[in-house]
């Protein structure tokens, strides 16, 4: 099986350096790696290992699905094993949970995305400028889309890498299926397919939308045209899953079942998101 996201040993991560942390539960630094013997700019971004903790394979899957829906998002990602003795010059840097694993861990997995020059924003960081340039992207529709069908509750500006003049990049799935913007663990019992999640891109224009039928129905195209079946990278989601739950997989099993119906459905979700008629 070829795989769409890489796996970096220990042995070909180059460096590890400081960068601006966007909200205080983060664990990201950048560095560089070798893939293919070729050194690339990357980011780090580090998530607990506790059992039950999503952040890691959320971040995956998404990534994944992202291929899929032809959505702007980072060249290539992947899981990079870090080793902890490369982290020490930032330990204090990192929260306090990640420090133990610091202590504890001889690597710790990290995923990991292309670094490119853009301009990232704060956490609340939306004036009407940044708005206008969100609503003039040509991918803004297939984007709350995408949100929509993977259930990421926190597309706010610091995830969103601003690459050009009305031009924008999808960065971080780590909160999938949850309301709560401290814990990116959603719980299997209660995910709840039908339900239109918290989605940050769609409030943007949510009255838009609702006072104007002719822009709703531009996004069920949308919605009608581009999303694919995830069914070809099941082999390559269940391979990530076999090597990073942290539980029951079964859990697992049942978050694809979830995606799945998400994607068959998602005429039915953004119509009911804008009180339209799908």
């Amino acid at each position: 099986m070829k795989r769409i996201l890489k796996l970096v040993m220990p042995c070909d991560i180059e460096r590890i350096i400081q960068t601006k942390k966007n909200d205080p539960i983060s664990n990201v630094l950048m560095g560089s790696l070798l893939l293919n013997n070729q050194p690339h700019s990357v980011y780090f971004k580090f998530y607990s290992l506790k059992e039950g903790n999503r952040g890691l394979l959320n971040e995956i899957l998404g990534y994944l699905y992202g291929t899929i829906s032809n959505i702007p998002q980072p060249e290539f990602a992947g899981v990079a094993l870090v080793p902890t003795k490369m982290l020490r010059p930032f330990y204090q840097l990192l929260t306090k949970e990640m420090r133990e694993y610091v202590d504890q861990e001889e690597t710790l997995p990290a995923f990991f995305t292309t670094a490119a020059t853009s301009t990232h924003y704060e956490f609340h960081t939306l004036n009407d400028w940044l708005r206008n340039q969100i609503l003039k992207w040509k991918d803004f529709n297939k984007a709350v889309v995408f949100d929509e069908v993977i259930a990421n509750t926190d597309r706010y500006p610091r995830n969103l890498i601003h690459t050009g003049d009305n031009l924008f990049c999808l960065i971080d799935n780590g909160f999938l299926a949850t309301e709560d913007n401290n814990n990116p663990n959603w719980n299997y019992s209660s995910l709840q397919p039908q339900l239109n999640y918290s989605n940050q891109l769609a409030s943007i224009n949510q009255n838009e939308i609702e006072s104007d039928v002719r822009k709703g129905n531009r996004f069920i195209s949308v919605a009608e045209d581009y999303f694919l079946s995830h069914q070809h990278l099941l082999p390559e989601m269940k391979f990530w899953i076999d090597h990073f739950a942290t539980d029951n997989k079964k859990d697992w099993q049942s978050f694809l079942s979830f995606l799945q119906w998400r994607t068959d459905n998602v005429n039915e979700l953004i119509s009911n998101r804008y009180g339209l008629l799908g």
